[in-house]
């Protein structure tokens, strides 16, 4: 029987589904037990963890899906565990350095021990959850991922909470967050029982080095592209403390955890199918599957992106604790690009598939560079909400250009991208133009049945008259992985 892309992505989509909803659900006992300023601390770590792990790698992990060949996967899984090895022990030693000459002055700067060390292990850790992800996607497996995926929400959340009781707050959102990776690279381990016979061999040195130089578009560009994307973050973050407080950088962490929670859940769950789906098919259909998806995501998302934009403020004043008021007009202004960026995300692995990874580089740095910029400047001239709407506006410019470059890149058809982005205008103007009528409406709970409403008669409209019912046809029939070489 033929595996559809909806098939395979049912059971990842749910178990992802359920790890953000505990994340979500968690927020009030969040707000209760952590300060602003040492969430906005974690998040520093956090996105310390995404810049190391591109150098703990150098992105040979995303290529682990891509050879036919099991030697060659091995030979580069094996390359992705010894660089990670030696970037954790650097870590580890410059930790240890750090606390016995106390070189680092400022509290921005200095490392604190459980920092470095989490640090470190997070890098190990990372490394092998990257490696095992990519033999899942190898294999078909998607479940296990979805269920990885639960187990590290969970345990996140669990531990978090737990270690505040034998450590300070910092100190156990860090090694809560360590704690739930493990959890979540054990969860992967089972998919060595099938692997095993490929993961072992590919160890000697000829086999690495021709690995790495077969696969060097990865470090060569890919290195780049993740770099800036991590580096965005942490940049932002610094700006934002620098200029407005640890306390800002908390709320506007927040917030970004939550809007963009979905696009965590549709990354996870889409990207590893449509990576199976574009390292086999051909230009053409991959870039027809491709539309299909951007313009059903993004007709299904948009109407719950406005409703939560709109009823954002009231929302976190009653759901999260006074220290916290404030938060919700840092989620309205980065509802927009969140909503672009949910229905696109997984669009990088098409330049992965079609040896285009330069012009991710360039897309991405770009990006990088115009949003520090743009923050930078902002910062020293108007308040830290207007700041986050300028890049707000800003990412939804650029997650546009992004999906338009996909497709120039990529050679994909063009005529399937400007019916999507139609398609998609039809569908804000609507669901803007409905929903801040419905906002007028007194009561939450007469509006939530009037956005329920709203979201109903779009789809309905699209189905209709848009093409929407073939759109759902060609998605729900298409072929995964190797069935797609068969064809």
């Amino acid at each position: 029987m033929r595996a559809s892309v909806v098939s395979r992505a049912a059971g990842l989509g749910a178990l992802t589904a359920a790890g953000q909803l505990i994340v979500v659900f968690s927020l009030p006992a969040y707000s209760k037990v952590f300060d602003p300023a040492t969430y906005g601390e974690y998040i520093i770590f956090v996105g310390t963890v995404g810049v190391v792990a591109v150098l703990a790698g150098l992105r040979y992990d995303s290529a682990i899906v891509l050879p036919r060949n099991d030697r060659m996967a091995s030979a580069l899984s094996n390359l992705v565990m010894l660089i990670a090895l030696a970037v954790a022990a650097l870590v580890a030693v410059g930790t240890l350095l750090a606390q016995s000459f106390a070189w680092a002055p400022g509290k921005w700067l200095r490392l604190e021990r459980y920092f470095g060390y989490g640090l470190a292990v997070a890098t190990v850790l990372g490394g092998l959850q990257r490696c095992l992800t990519s033999w899942c996607v190898r294999g078909g497996r998607f479940f296990l991922m979805g269920f990885g995926q639960f187990a590290l929400a969970l345990v996140t959340v669990a531990s978090q909470l737990s270690f505040t009781a034998i450590m300070n707050q910092e100190a156990a959102l860090i090694w809560g967050y360590v704690c739930a990776l493990g959890c979540q690279t054990a969860c992967l381990v089972p998919i060595l029982r099938t692997a095993r016979p490929a993961w072992m061999p590919g160890g000697s040195l000829r086999g690495l080095r021709i690995a790495a130089s077969r696969y060097r578009r990865f470090p060569t560009y890919m290195v780049g592209y993740a770099l800036a994307s991590s580096a965005r973050d942490r940049l932002i973050q610094i700006v934002l403390g620098i200029g407005a407080g640890a306390a800002v950088v908390g709320r506007f962490g927040l917030a970004y955890r939550v809007v963009f929670a979905p696009n965590s859940l549709l990354y996870s769950a889409i990207s590893p199918v449509f990576f199976a789906i574009a390292s086999r098919g051909s230009r053409i259909r991959v870039g027809r599957f491709g539309a299909a998806l951007v313009e059903a995501l993004f007709v299904l998302m948009v109407v719950p992106y406005v409703a939560f934009a709109l009823e954002a403020p009231a929302l976190t004043d009653r759901l999260l604790s006074d220290r916290w008021h404030g938060t919700g007009p840092y989620l309205q202004a980065l509802a927009g690009p969140a909503l672009l960026l949910s229905a696109t995300c997984w669009l990088d692995r098409a330049f992965d598939s079609f040896r285009r990874q330069n012009v991710a580089f360039l897309l991405e740095a770009s990006f990088t560079v115009a949003s520090v910029a743009l923050v930078a400047n902002l910062s020293r001239l108007v308040e830290p909400v207007s700041i986050a709407w300028a890049f707000g506006a800003l990412g939804v410019a650029y997650y546009w250009i992004y999906f338009f470059m996909t497709f120039v890149a990529c050679g994909f058809p063009l005529t399937d991208f400007r019916h999507a982005c139609m398609t998609g205008a039809l569908a804000i103007a609507g669901a803007l133009g409905v929903g801040l009528l419905v906002h007028r409406l007194p009561g939450l709970f007469l509006r939530v049945p009037a956005y329920a409403l709203c979201m109903f008669a779009i789809i309905l409209c699209w189905m209709r008259y848009r093409g929407g019912a073939a759109t759902m046809q060609l998605l729900l029939g298409a072929p995964v992985g190797a069935e797609e070489a068969e064809r």
